[in-house]
């Protein structure tokens, strides 16, 4: 553009070297619970039962707001674990929680535990039977956590790696164990079955993988099972995977269009004029 001495020009300068915006998704809470009733059975008929309740936090976030609730006992009540006493379940922590209560015949009791991080909720569920009034039959207890790997991811999404393992917090070995996933399959068995007899043992942690290619927030339940003494017992963990939204367009930058932003067009035909009207003056006065 040549100026000469007087003129007046107008120009737009465009930007296009801004890169988009990068959203970075909140990484949900990962809570795990597991309830133990004493005693397991009540063979000389109804009694008193306490179930013991322990809480971990197995993700990455100090977990907020927790609460414990019992379909069939309450209250269900704080004993100790919390460390540093600021109401949160923190990394390193483990809450116990203890709700006695009277039972009359064969009962399965519920409890879910709900914790918060980031705006958003975690978990996790447990159950266990107590044997009122049969003797000789104690029944089984199983557990099972999911760790997602990792988290969070970007918007796009990515491939994530669940790690699961079952344990049994019971006194009697489960035979036919099972691990379902609601949407991740197929679960590769990795270790744990120490003496190769196919029973889940009290002292034995069976670990599985499973990998999914996650487009979108995904909140997936596995599912445990296992039998003894006739009895069929199930436990169930439930995982958040958060992927990103994706990023807003940016505003287009340059000549802008009178039908998508006519003020903005009104404005720049206003100094347009007024430059051509300045110029105009200015060679009147020259001549």
């Amino acid at each position: 553009m040549n100026v000469n001495p007087g003129d007046n020009r107008f120009c737009v300068v465009t930007n296009n070297d801004i890169g988009a915006p990068i959203v970075v998704p909140p990484v949900p809470p990962l809570i795990d619970v597991v309830k133990v009733p004493s005693p397991l059975a009540l063979p000389n008929g109804p009694g008193s039962v306490m179930y013991t309740y322990t809480l971990k936090n197995i993700g990455t976030v100090p977990v907020t707001n927790v609460t414990m609730v019992g379909d069939t006992c309450s209250p269900i009540v704080r004993i100790s674990g919390d460390v540093n006493n600021d109401n949160k379940l923190d990394l390193t922590e483990t809450w116990a929680h203890t709700c006695t209560t009277t039972l009359t015949s064969t009962h399965t009791n519920n409890v879910v535990a709900t914790g918060w991080a980031n705006g958003l909720s975690a978990t996790d569920i447990a159950s266990a039977t107590v044997i009122v009034g049969v003797p000789a039959v104690v029944p089984p207890l199983i557990h099972v956590t999911k760790v997602p790997n990792p988290l969070a991811l970007a918007a796009g999404g990515g491939i994530v790696t669940y790690t699961e393992k079952i344990t049994n917090p019971g006194t009697i070995p489960l035979s036919n164990v099972q691990l379902v996933d609601d949407k991740c399959a197929p679960m590769q068995f990795i270790s744990g079955d120490i003496n190769g007899n196919n029973l889940l043992e009290p002292t034995e942690t069976w670990a599985y993988t499973c990998q999914s290619n996650l487009k979108t927030t995904t909140t997936n339940t596995a599912i445990a099972s296992g039998q003894a003494n006739g009895i069929t017992v199930r436990d169930f963990a439930i995982a958040t995977v958060v992927v990103a939204e994706a990023a807003p367009i940016l505003p287009v930058t340059g000549f802008f269009s009178a039908e998508k932003t006519p003020w903005v067009f009104a404005i720049l035909s206003s100094v347009f004029a007024a430059a051509v009207l300045l110029y105009t003056i200015r060679n009147k006065k020259n001549i």
